[in-house]
């Protein structure tokens, strides 16, 4: 039977603009703009420009992560063409429909409607999507999924109807195809009906196990795609979850990578808004709150135990900003009356949303712009990469080049993007990335130089592989990244190492990472 949503008390007064439609829509509309120019002006992201090879030779799965973020690059380069702005456009207004997705999500939890347009503007004020919706990652259609499961997991105990747990199947089994960081998803569905004790008459019907059976219907294909190719990228990620050497300080990394992605008022407001959700399900088993409590913290959990021993990324997280943004709001409804706690939250609650979009408008500006003097800075990806390809491609010419050898998938991804594809640019060793593509001509490396370029981090590494896989290895001049030249910081932010390679030792295409 239906349910309505639990009690959580008085709401914390949002800001003024949180209860105008208008005003929501407004913002996202105005962010989606300036994303949208950004997408057109913003050099690829090494990630993307692999993703975009993909996208050229579609697949059941791909060494890294399942095919989903290949098809999306594929529709969406499809409408404007291979570039920047062609492969990011859909991206980006994914970015914008989250928005959608969690002022439904917090409608449908709470029936507050100045909470759920609250929510809406929240999500827009983290980084995850401040930047993070610029750029194509297997995230983008991963958060999309999965908040499409959150919405039907709703509605099952909203309206007490099984057939949406055909929907949610479905999408969870999406959301695999988009990355294995789902299977969290489907623990977090046991949990809920496990823990909620309304819920778990859904173990007695047939409904759940119809939804099951849709979602490995979705997952099959993937997973025998896997099965065929040795392991292949299943083995690649889960891999990840055996301990290596005990190394605490990544956990305040992560720690601190989330507050910035967040942005610390709006982290403030998530981790006072789980808190307050754990504390009601440990009282009442809500369903509401159990479902985000249970749809976050094991990740979250799995994510800390993991940096006791190696580096977690910033982004494996973002699937749950749909849920964290829902409990920041419902965590909203019962701030202390006073106290320095209280101060606190109520100074988030005010002005999140804003610092939250200055800063995501100013990490854009940098990323194009260089407005800030960074020493390390990572937005320098970005940028040089047409002009580099230019100058390689020249000395491949100048050398008699067969073939332009890398040592990296992401110099690999670069200049395939940003070059004319001659000569072919061709990555030595990890094959197992291509294995999509049509087999390469190893015929070409006989009997002609091969041009070969290297990042600086690996110049030691690489050259001497490089003088035990040729006969002959000559330095041939390097290629500058160059970005602007602000605050006495350099306008060269990378370089690529050339050498000339003759004579190979062996048959077939040399391995560099061995």
């Amino acid at each position: 039977m239906p349910h309505p949503p639990p009690s959580s008390g008085a709401a914390e007064p949002p800001p003024l603009w949180a209860g105008s439609a208008r005003a929501v829509i407004l913002l996202v509309a105005v962010l989606t703009a300036i994303r949208l120019v950004a997408a057109g002006h913003l050099g690829l992201a090494a990630d993307e420009a692999y993703y975009w090879i993909w996208s050229k030779n579609l697949a059941w799965g791909y060494f890294d992560h399942p095919p989903m973020v290949a098809l999306l690059v594929r529709l969406s380069t499809a409408v404007f063409g291979d570039t920047e702005f062609g492969i990011r456009w859909l991206s980006v207004l994914l970015g914008a429909a989250a928005s959608l997705g969690v002022w439904r999500l917090v409608w449908r939890l709470t029936d507050d409607r100045i909470a759920a347009l609250w929510a809406a503007g929240l999500v827009q004020a983290t980084l995850f999507l401040g930047a993070g919706a610029l750029l194509v990652t297997p995230d983008t259609p991963l958060v999309l999924f999965w908040t499409l499961a959150l919405l039907a997991l709703v509605e099952v105990w909203r309206s007490g109807r099984g057939a949406w747990w055909l929907a949610v199947g479905l999408t969870v089994g999406l959301a695999f195809v988009s990355k294995y960081t789902a299977v969290f998803l489907g623990l977090a569905i046991l949990l809920w009906l496990a823990l909620v004790p309304e819920l778990r008459r859904w173990f007695r019907s047939p409904w759940p196990y119809a939804g099951g059976i849709l979602c490995l219907a979705v997952m099959a294909p993937v997973v025998a795609w896997n099965l065929a190719a040795g392991g292949a990228s299943l083995t690649k990620q889960f891999g990840r979850a055996v301990p290596k050497a005990f190394d605490p300080r990544f956990v305040p990394e992560f720690i601190a990578g989330q507050a910035a992605l967040l942005t610390p008022l709006v982290g403030l407001l998530v981790v006072w808004g789980l808190w307050v959700a754990l504390r009601r399900m440990a009282r009442d088993r809500s369903a509401g709150e159990t479902l985000i409590v249970v749809s976050v913290l094991p990740l979250v959990a799995y994510l800390v135990w993991y940096g006791l021993f190696d580096r977690v990324q910033g982004n494996w997280t973002a699937c749950l900003l749909p849920a964290s943004i829902a409990a920041a709001v419902m965590g909203a409804r019962a701030v202390p009356a006073a106290g320095p706690l209280a101060a606190v939250l109520r100074v988030s609650l005010r002005w999140s949303v804003v610092t939250g979009v200055v800063l995501g408008v100013l990490l854009l500006g940098h990323a194009a712009f260089r407005i800030a003097p960074l020493a390390v800075d990572p937005t320098g990806q970005l940028h040089g990469w047409p002009e580099a390809a230019r100058e390689v491609e020249a000395a491949a010419d100048r050398t008699g080049a067969a073939v332009i050898g890398t040592a990296s998938y992401t110099t690999t991804a670069h200049l395939r993007f940003y070059g004319s594809g001659r000569p072919p640019i061709v990555q030595f060793g990890e094959r197992g990335r291509y294995v999509m593509e049509p087999a390469f001509d190893t015929a070409r490396l006989a009997g002609r130089p091969v041009l070969v370029a290297v990042e600086s981090r690996r110049l030691a590494e690489v050259e001497q592989r490089l003088r035990r896989l040729y006969g002959s290895v000559t330095p041939a001049g390097s290629v500058e990244r160059r970005w602007r030249e602000r605050y006495g910081l350099p306008a060269a932010i990378d370089r690529l190492h050339l050498f000339v390679a003759r004579d190979p030792v062996a048959a077939g295409l040399p391995d560099l990472a061995q």
